[in-house]
Parts: C-alpha cells; sequence; structure tokens
C-alpha cells in the first residue's frame, strides 16, 4: 500500500478524521468524542486514534498499518502554554504527526493555502488569520472569559434564561421549558449540573437553542442574535487588522448565518474547503485535490 494522508479536527464537541490517498482519492471518514486540549494528552490521543481508526476501518484498507501513514492535527487548546511540549512527548504510530491549532488548519482549508482569516464557531470561537506571512488571533482564550458566541456560550446564555423562567423573572417560553423539563424543574439539579459542567457540556445545549429558534422561540432568538454580534465583532476585529478574506467555519457556523448582521453576511467568503483538507495539506497532501475529490 502506498503512503496515505490523515487529516483531524480535534474540537471541543468531536474529533473527525479523513484518510486521502496520494491522488486525493476519498478513502474514509471516522469521528470520535471531545478532542480539545484541555482535557489532557492521554484523552486526546485516545480520541485521535479512535477516529483514525474509524477512518481505516471505513476505507476497507484491511489491518491498520499507520507506519505508513503521514497525518496532522489541529487540536483546539493547542497553543496554551505548555501544551506542544506536552504533546510532542507522546509517542505514535504513524510515518509522521504533525500537530497544530485548530485555527490554523480552518484557515489553510478554508483558503485553499492561501492568505485569508476565519471565525470558528464551534464549542469555543477564535478569529484566527494567516496574513503576509504572519498569523493574527483574536479571542479563544477559554470558556466562560473567552468563546463569544460558541456553542458553550450559547448554552451557558441559556441555562441563565432557565434559571430566570424559573424565578419569574422572565416570562417562559418552549426553550426554557425544554430545559427545566431537563432538570425537573429543581434549582437545586440545574445548580449542581452547572457546577460541574465544562464547556462541552453547555456546547452540548446548543442545538437545543438553535432548533427553537427556528421555531420562533423569541429568547431563543435573542441569544442566537448576541451570539451572532459576537461572532460579527470578531470578523470586524479581523478586516480592521487587514484581512481582506474571512470565512466563518465551525460546527455552529450554519445556523448562526441568519443571526448575522446583514451587511458582515454579504461580506463573508465562501470557505473552499474545511479544516479536514487543510490538516490534509498540513500533512503534506496538496490542497487542490484533496478539496475537489473529497466532496
Amino acid at each position: 500500500m502506498s503512503i496515505v494522508f490523515l487529516g483531524i479536527d480535534a474540537g471541543g464537541t468531536s474529533c473527525r478524521a479523513r484518510l486521502i490517498d496520494e491522488s486525493g482519492t476519498l478513502f474514509g471518514e471516522g469521528a470520535a468524542g471531545p478532542a480539545s486540549a484541555r482535557l489532557g494528552v492521554e484523552t486526546v490521543f485516545d480520541a485521535l486514534m479512535s477516529a483514525a481508526r474509524e477512518a481505516w476501518r471505513a476505507a476497507g484498507l484491511g489491518p491498520f498499518a499507520f507506519g505508513r501513514v503521514r497525518a496532522a492535527a489541529g487540536i483546539a487548546g493547542y497553543l496554551r502554554e505548555g501544551v506542544a511540549d506536552s504533546f510532542a512527548a507522546r509517542p505514535h504510530p504513524f510515518e509522521s504527526l504533525t500537530l497544530t491549532d485548530d485555527g490554523t488548519i480552518a484557515c489553510l482549508g478554508a483558503h485553499g493555502g492561501a492568505d485569508g482569516g476565519v471565525v470558528i464557531a464551534g464549542t469555543g470561537s477564535i478569529a484566527y488569520a494567516r496574513q503576509n506571512g504572519r498569523t493574527l488571533r483574536f479571542g479563544g482564550y477559554g470558556f466562560p472569559a473567552s468563546d463569544e458566541g460558541s456553542g458553550a456560550r450559547l448554552g451557558l446564555a441559556a441555562m441563565e434564561a432557565a434559571f430566570q423562567a424559573l424565578d419569574g423573572r422572565l416570562q417562559p417560553t418552549p426553550l426554557t421549558e425544554a430545559l427545566l423539563d431537563r432538570f425537573g424543574g429543581r434549582a437545586p439539579a440545574m445548580t449542581l449540573w452547572c457546577e460541574g459542567a465544562t464547556p462541552t457540556d453547555y456546547g452540548s445545549l446548543a442545538p437545543l437553542v438553535t432548533l427553537h429558534a427556528e421555531r420562533g422561540d423569541k429568547v431563543a432568538q435573542l441569544l442566537m442574535e448576541s451570539a451572532g454580534d459576537a461572532l460579527a465583532a470578531l470578523a470586524a476585529t479581523l478586516e480592521a487588522a487587514g484581512c481582506a478574506r474571512v470565512a466563518l467555519t465551525g460546527g455552529l457556523s450554519s445556523a448562526i448565518q441568519p443571526y448575522l448582521p446583514q451587511a458582515l453576511a454579504r461580506r463573508l467568503a465562501e470557505p473552499m474547503g474545511d479544516a479536514l483538507d487543510g490538516a490534509l495539506a498540513l500533512a503534506g497532501l496538496p490542497l487542490a485535490p484533496a478539496m475537489s475529490d473529497a466532496r
């Protein structure tokens, strides 16, 4: 078997993998659970390998032969102090493994390797750009103090609304009632959950917000508009720094589009590829074949 390339997007909600051969033909894709760097090296590597094995099985390539795989992964939170050194010390089974942050692979994929910026809206959020040989980064410092407009912040805001509805300080809506039902309408149960909730836990509530927003829930729509404004501010920061081409990416990007300021929505560039395309390019696969054949 010839060399194959593996791209991995390791985020706060899930870890996705895509396996492609030298010609750019898609072999297989796989997924695993959360893989943010804050979860620790071993948890992230377990998710990386689980997604890689699923992609291998989907490709029908027989026994695992990862020694012939050139891999690259973009990991959420990878730029935090000390993280890169911890990951560098971890053995791996691949011919090569390049590790970076999620912003880098999203940017590479969205702009086909050319200069440009991305606002990533997933469990977390960040504005990231590659421009004239340098990188720009705004936000993305972690929940709850940063990650504006993210799924985690959206879930947190939904829980705040549920508490207010429970107190009678907010008129109940289908969204707040759905959240209260999850906890039997009991404040102690809600408080206990919040005390131990991770960004991934809060992010898991975001689909409930987007669903009720689509159904016309006024509270849900206000939360989505607030998230849209926060992401728009990140995009405006990139533009003010001279980034001419900005794309919106991430798991929340499609749902948030209707709630973005119209002027920004018109300016946003359509991504040429996704974060997995960027990871594959980082692994050594030319971008153009990956993006044309992996669709």
